[in-house]
């Protein structure tokens, strides 16, 4: 697991990743990550980082970092 300091730029984010942990499809990674974003913004579940980022981009990273993937849409 990867700590992300708090950077002016934000935490850099791999998008060619999170799509092959997604399943290699790109529509998966927005179903997978939208629902991840309003679960962590909703306070329901913490981001499994526990990084000072807003909710889209910390479930992003939650899915680069394999943290959440494709058994995620069976589970929403």
């Amino acid at each position: 697991m990867q700590h992300y300091k708090k950077l002016s730029r934000g935490p850099s984010l791999d998008i060619e990743a999170c799509v092959e942990n997604a399943g290699g499809n790109r529509f998966d990674l927005v179903l997978i990550a939208s629902a991840r974003a309003r679960e962590i913004s909703r306070k329901h579940k913490a981001a499994e980082l526990g990084t000072q980022v807003n909710a889209p981009v910390s479930a992003l990273l939650d899915i680069q970092d394999k943290l959440v993937g494709v058994e995620y849409l069976k589970k929403v």
